[in-house]
């Protein structure tokens, strides 16, 4: 790589040779989002920088219950996972996995796809029954299903990938101690992969351009927030609903050793690269 190209890339060298968890998902994951991350993806490996890719698919699995009519269930806005569920989300995740694959080797990326359950890489345990409150907010326990928290990383697969120069493209079907297969939310999923491979950098690629002061308003993203933060910027509502297990994830990492975490706007297309290398803020940036 040439100085002159490495110069325009400021956080660059504090990367060299480290690991970057990348949470890929939303809307960014249609052929023009594909095209730019791929590009995006091949410039890090060529600064010399280990990317390992996580994704998810909720809408997808969403669109695909429906075009076969099976009911998509759930309680207070959480969806129950039950064994159709379950079987749609392997095959839909699958897909997706195949697809982003593809996308890489198209640009000369040597990249691998696997489910979390592949080499006992995420070991997962069922989540147990959440606190809801029903219409008449009365507080009632619902059981989510198939839907998995993870219990620890093994990351010996994605270090032997990394030192045949391979980009590690994970989804997050895991596995129990028994061999249950579970869903797991991808942002937790990246965050503990992130910790188990003591990477520089998480980033969760989101459809909204940073965690917002002022919800729905672009213009109050907040550019830096430290970890400590969080649990006032949830008792202060800015911090809610979808946004709370992303910053959670995010939370979780910084204070497991992670240097940084980010969460960024996919439908940005100098998001990933002005965050990470430039250091121009395109998104929300969660320090020590």
């Amino acid at each position: 790589m040439e100085s002159s190209t490495i110069e325009g890339f400021p956080r660059a060298p504090s990367l060299r040779g480290k690991f970057v968890v990348i949470k890929f998902g939303g809307s960014s994951i249609d052929s023009a989002g594909l095209e730019r991350f791929g590009n995006d993806i091949r410039l890090l490996v060529g600064l010399g920088i280990s990317p390992v890719i996580v994704h998810g698919g909720g809408p997808e699995i969403t669109d695909e219950m429906k075009r076969r009519n099976l009911p998509v269930k759930k309680v207070m806005g959480l969806r129950i996972t039950d064994d159709s569920t379950l079987e749609v989300a392997k095959g839909v995740l699958s897909r997706i996995n195949g697809e982003i694959v593809r996308s890489m080797q198209a640009k000369g990326i040597s990249s691998m796809g696997m489910a979390g359950s592949e080499c006992n890489t995420i070991i997962c345990r069922k989540m147990p029954p959440v606190k809801i409150k029903d219409e008449n907010g009365q507080e009632m326990l619902a059981d989510l299903g198939w839907v998995g928290e993870v219990d620890h990383v093994d990351p010996k697969a994605i270090l032997v990938l990394a030192k045949r120069s391979t980009v590690p493209v994970i989804y997050p079907i895991c596995a129990d101690m028994d061999g249950h297969f579970m869903n797991v939310n991808a942002d937790t999923a990246a965050a503990h992969i992130a910790i188990a491979l003591k990477a520089e950098e998480l980033v969760l690629v989101t459809d909204v351009p940073g965690l917002m002061r002022v919800f729905g308003d672009p213009s109050s993203v907040i550019g830096n927030v430290r970890e400590s933060e969080f649990e006032d910027l949830v008792k202060d509502g800015v911090v809610k609903e979808g946004m709370i297990p992303k910053l959670e994830a995010c939370v979780m990492a910084i204070r497991s050793g992670v240097s940084a975490a980010n969460m960024i706007d996919g439908k940005d297309p100098e998001a990933l690269i002005g965050q990470l290398l430039i250091g121009r803020n395109h998104g929300t940036r969660i320090t020590k």
